[in-house]
C-alpha cells in the first residue's frame, strides 16, 4: 500500500494501536467520520443556544481522538476550546475558535475519506 502524506492527519498512531489490521483501521475511521459528524451537528444546535456544559460534553469526547489521528493542528484549540466551554470564559471569541476546528474538521473527514478509499476491500 502506497503511504499517502496528508495535511490533517497522521495515520502513524492509529496504526501502531490497530498493528496494522487494516479492518480494525478502517472500523475506526468510520466511527471517528461518525463522530465529527455528530460533534458538528452539536455545535452547529447548542452554540447558538450557548448550552456550554452540552458543548463542552461534546468537545472532551472528541478530544482523545484527536492525538490517535495525529491531527496535531487542533491539538491546542481543541483543549482551549474544552477549557472555554468548562469555565464559560473567553466566550466573546469562541465563534472563531468552533469555526478553525470545524474547517479542520472538514478537512480532516475528506483525508479520512480519500484514504479509506485507498484502502479499497483490504
Amino acid at each position: 500500500m502506497v503511504k499517502t502524506t496528508y495535511n490533517y492527519i497522521d495515520l502513524t498512531s492509529l496504526r501502531e494501536n490497530t498493528f496494522g489490521n487494516v479492518p480494525i483501521e478502517k472500523e475506526i475511521m468510520h466511527l471517528f467520520i461518525d463522530m465529527v459528524d455528530d460533534y458538528i451537528a452539536i455545535i452547529d444546535k447548542e452554540l447558538p443556544n450557548k448550552n456550554w456544559q452540552e458543548l463542552y460534553d461534546a468537545t472532551h469526547k472528541i478530544k482523545p481522538n484527536i492525538s490517535m489521528f495525529g491531527i496535531y493542528s487542533l491539538e491546542s484549540t481543541i483543549v482551549e476550546l474544552e477549557n472555554s466551554f468548562r469555565n464559560e470564559v473567553n466566550l466573546e471569541s469562541i465563534e472563531e475558535t468552533v469555526n478553525v476546528v470545524l474547517n479542520t474538521f472538514k478537512e480532516v473527514k475528506k483525508e479520512i475519506l480519500s484514504e479509506l478509499n485507498s484502502m479499497g476491500n483490504e
